[in-house]
Formats: C-alpha cells, structure tokens, sequence
C-alpha cells in the first residue's frame, strides 16, 4: 500500500500518469484566485486544477488554465468566453447558463472572528445586530437565509474582510474553511482570530461547463466517471495528498 501510494505521489509530481490522446480537444478552463483551491503560486496551480486537469486528460481531453478576477470568471463562463470554470458552487441562477457536475469535493463555510470576541454560533438569533463580511456575489449556501436584523457587508475578497475585521470594522466574516485557515495562517499563530469549527453550511465544489458548447452533458459526464476512477485507484487521495488537503 506504501509503496503504490508513493508511485502515485511521483506519477503526479512529474505530470501524471495517463497522456491524453493525440490531438484531443482544449478545453479553456478559468476560476479566480482562491488559495488553497487556485492561486498562481501554488504547484499546478493548485489542487483543485490539479484534480480537474488531470479527470479531464483522462477522460480524452487537453486543457488550457487562465485565472481571473472574482466575478469575471463566472461572467465569462456563462458567456461563453471560457468553456469551463472549475471551481463554482451550484446556484439555481447559475445553471441557466452553466451545466454543473456532481461535486468533486466538498467546501465546508464557516464564520472567523476575532480572538477576543465571545462570540458562539448555534443558530440564526446569534447573528441578529451583528455586521458580517462576505465577499459579493459568492453563493454561500443553497437555501435562502432569514437576513433580518443582521447587516451584510460586501467586499472583493476574504482577505480584505479580514482586515476589516482586525480593525473592528466587522464582527464576523463568513468563508470557506480551507480559505479561511490559509489566508489567516499568521493570524491564527498569532492568536488574533479564531475560525468556527461548526460550520454554517458544507457546498459542494463543482465544474460548470457553458451551455454555449452543444457537448456540455458529455464532458459532465465524462469528468465525473473518470474523476470516480480516479477515486477507486487512488490517484485522487494521491493528488490531495501532494497538497496536505484531507477529502
């Protein structure tokens, strides 16, 4: 067992196992800067490229990743410009012109606050008076929430609500976990945030493919088949591992 997941680990680190064919179609890809999911530093640019990338060389296709700014990337799927975006969470709005997969992996969202606040979270009534961060146009749940007596603040981005949470300018701010954690690595050691470990809700993280290309049902399903492969025969543990992330 050691000795294959160590041939999978170095299969992946020199480019993967399995070529695509010859002359198999690109497929434009694009997702916004979202570490540790995507950012441009990380190895391949991140796990979640990574896991895609390699289920769609699998099931016969080549890809091409461009990142881009949050909200962009979703215009430009839905219109069109890209074929598909790797990183989306499932909304009813979304998927007028989008076609999404089954999630690959899950997006568990939670609350960060400050390391001196008492604040506990239970339910919908701990949240009334309070101002929380969010970043605009995110989908952060799949059922609708009763807003009342709760102020919203958007912002562009986690890290520009968490400082405005470290100034006092926000009491909480609401983000996936895995975000949350990497981008307050130093804030965390540092113990001036905490990050929940109940979360609000748990989003499946999923492919959406335009519904201007007439193939898009046969790549949904062609990526989930092979990424169920890739779960069976170990190469998906093997990918997450690469990246120290747990399914």
């Amino acid at each position: 067992m050691i000795r294959r997941t160590v041939l999978l680990l170095l299969c992946f680190a020199l480019g993967s196992a399995a070529a695509s064919p010859a002359g198999a179609e690109n497929l434009r890809m694009t997702a916004s800067t979202w570490p540790p999911y995507i950012d441009e530093e990380l190895h391949k640019k991140g796990f979640v490229v990574a896991l895609v990338s390699e289920a769609l060389k699998r099931a016969g296709y080549d890809t091409s990743m461009v990142i881009e700014p949050w909200p962009r990337a979703l215009q430009a799927t839905q219109n069109g410009d890209y074929d598909i975006n790797c990183s989306l969470w499932f909304t009813d709005t979304r998927a007028a012109a989008l076609a999404f997969s089954e999630p690959y992996i899950e997006s568990p969202i939670t609350f960060i606050q400050r390391s001196d606040s008492d604040f506990r979270f239970n339910d919908r009534s701990d949240l009334v008076g309070l101002r929380i961060g969010i970043v605009d146009d995110y989908a952060y749940s799949e059922q609708a929430y009763d807003t009342t007596g709760i102020e919203i603040l958007e912002a562009d981005s986690v890290k520009e609500n968490l400082k405005r949470l470290l100034s006092g300018d926000l009491d909480l701010v609401l983000a996936d976990r895995r975000v949350a954690l990497y981008e307050t690595s130093e804030l965390w050691a540092a113990q001036k945030i905490t990050v929940s470990l109940k979360p609000l809700d748990t989003r499946g993280l999923r492919i959406a493919v335009s519904k201007k290309r007439e193939d898009h049902a046969e790549i949904i399903s062609a990526f989930e088949q092979a990424i169920a492969e890739m779960k069976t025969d170990g190469t998906y543990n093997a990918i997450l591992a690469t990246y120290r992330v747990s399914y």
